[in-house]
């Protein structure tokens, strides 16, 4: 049926919702590129003019086409792996997974009022409050008679120890007997002596246990030093007691990482598929660029207000695998 001009209803669309998806230029199958901020197409020819050489007005005789790009620039909401990989240029995406773990008095490389880096990201230690019977020293292993959960002291200090290595969860009024020698985690013989803490409350701190090397002097978060637990950044402040040789000590959660190298890739290349949404007001419209040569354009903001978005051009050049006369692109409309 062919639409016309005179029924508007079949011809101006509207709302302008859809979906695009991009494929390895060469490889079949699609990503589906998610939310989008904007998309759009943007044609530029370039004429020269020819102009006479018989008289003094120097008119136009002939007007010449020069070049001819077709682009299309997508801003990007949703910071997939996939967007990202192709709106920075970027390498293969791989893995470099942190699995949990922990760290127990280890010296790191300080710099007076810089953050160093601990090598690991959330970093967090766990305070245990109670009534302290007995003797707790550094370095001790405390068990849960109970709950059977298990931590090795960082700090012992009034009232309270600090702990890391936890394995299993305390519970409040359980005895948190230190170990007797010999055993594993889980069969270790509970020491029936009175070293022991029991806990009133048991609580995660986004907090290292930094000390003195023997553990006696337990320095303080905002005076002695500074952190950023998220990303495990430890400062040592010039004002404070941080003194040589002292120790950190801290559990870290399991996290998954992964990593592009940004600008690497020589050449990035898709096949962009763009359909319009059938619920739209209007004709139903499908767009297939066949070869889109992806650019980096503008900028990407890192930190600020409402959504990061990632904006990207890409040139629509020529495919030579397509047909001759249908080697950019394809328009399809629906009714």
């Amino acid at each position: 049926m062919t639409l016309l001009a005179s029924d508007p209803s079949n011809t101006i669309r509207y709302n302008g919702t859809g979906r695009v998806y991009a494929a390895a230029y060469g490889e079949s199958g699609y990503v589906d590129l998610g939310e989008l901020e904007s998309l759009t197409f943007g044609v530029a020819v370039t004429t020269e003019k020819i102009r006479s050489t018989r008289d003094a007005s120097r008119a136009t005789i002939l007007e010449v086409e020069t070049e001819r790009d077709a682009t299309l620039t997508i801003g990007l909401r949703e910071q997939t792996e996939e967007n990202l990989k192709m709106a920075l240029l970027g390498s293969a995406v791989a893995a470099d997974n942190q699995a949990a773990g922990s760290v127990f008095q280890a010296e790191p490389a300080l710099v007076a009022d810089k953050y160093i880096d601990l090598g690991k990201v959330d970093v967090r230690s766990t305070k245990i409050s109670g009534t302290i019977t007995g003797t707790i020293t550094v370095g001790d292993t405390v068990r849960g008679a109970t709950s059977g959960a298990t931590a090795r002291v960082a700090y012992v200090g009034d009232d309270y120890i600090e702990v890391v290595e936890v394995s299993g969860t305390f519970q409040t009024s359980e005895e948190a007997y230190v170990y007797a020698g010999g055993g594993t985690t889980t069969t270790a013989t509970i020491d029936p002596s009175t070293d022991m803490i029991v806990p009133t409350s048991i609580a995660e701190q986004e907090d290292v246990v930094v000390t003195s090397s023997d553990g006696a002097t337990r320095r303080v978060n905002g005076t002695d030093y500074s952190l950023d637990p998220d990303y495990g950044l430890i400062r040592k402040l010039s004002a404070g007691d941080m003194a040589a040789g002292d120790v950190v000590s801290y559990d870290y959660e399991a996290k998954n990482i992964n990593y592009i190298h940004g600008m690497s890739a020589g050449s990035v290349q898709r096949k962009i598929l763009v359909v319009t949404d059938a619920d739209d007001q209007g004709p139903r419209q499908r767009y297939t660029f066949w070869k889109v040569q992806i650019n980096l354009n503008g900028e990407f903001p890192l930190l600020g207000e409402g959504a990061a978005i990632l904006t990207m051009s890409g040139s629509v050049i020529k495919d030579t695998a397509q047909p001759t006369g249908q080697q950019y692109f394809k328009q399809e409309s629906m009714s």
